[in-house]
């Protein structure tokens, strides 16, 4: 395996164990475009949208999430009914980092409505100011939690896939014991 190789399985691993990881690289990217807009003088995301066009977005958002959050539960219904030999052995061995993705993905997405639905109402002036941040740093939250519902779900299906295609194994074979081998022996009646 190349050095670049091994640092992006280091990457995917940090990332897949410690979901917090989201939330700093939503901040570091909402951070990082507030220093732009700053030092280019540029307007920010939501500054010139007018504020019905951002009560539209922050509608659609909220449902969009309210959805993903939907779709989170019913993964985790199936992961928790799914059965097979291979889902056994990753709930043992994965069990308390998968409840940990898989809530900090229905948690995500219930920040991310609760925020969208708050700024509703709070959003009332020609510039969003803050709240225009807020927005931009769940909205970009939310997207790498779905991104994490989708691994999450993607790695469900395919152990569940190979669980299914597996052929069962049979127990091996019993043979009944009997003393009709036995008659020649001294004391076998």
């Amino acid at each position: 395996m190349t050095a670049f190789v091994v640092f992006v399985h280091r990457i995917r691993d940090l990332w897949s164990e410690r979901p917090v990881v989201d939330w700093l690289a939503a901040a570091t990217l909402v951070v990082g475009h507030l220093l732009y807009c700053h030092l280019t003088k540029s307007d920010p995301l939501f500054a010139p949208i007018s504020g019905d066009r951002r009560k539209d977005i922050y509608t659609t958002t909220a449902s969009a999430s309210a959805l993903i959050g939907g779709f989170g539960t019913a993964a985790i219904s199936q992961y928790a009914t799914a059965n097979g030999r291979r889902m056994l052995e990753i709930r043992r061995r994965f069990g308390a980092s998968l409840r940990r993705n898989w809530s900090s993905v229905l948690s995500a997405m219930l920040i991310v409505t609760a925020a969208c639905l708050l700024a509703l109402i709070v959003d009332i002036h020609k510039k969003p100011g803050g709240i225009g941040w807020a927005i931009e740093f769940v909205l970009i939250f939310g997207s790498l939690r779905s991104i994490r519902l989708l691994w999450l779900f993607g790695m469900l299906i395919d152990v569940a896939d190979q669980d299914v295609t597996e052929p069962r194994r049979s127990p091996a074979v019993a043979i009944p014991r009997s003393n009709a081998g036995n008659q020649n022996r001294p004391g076998a009646s």
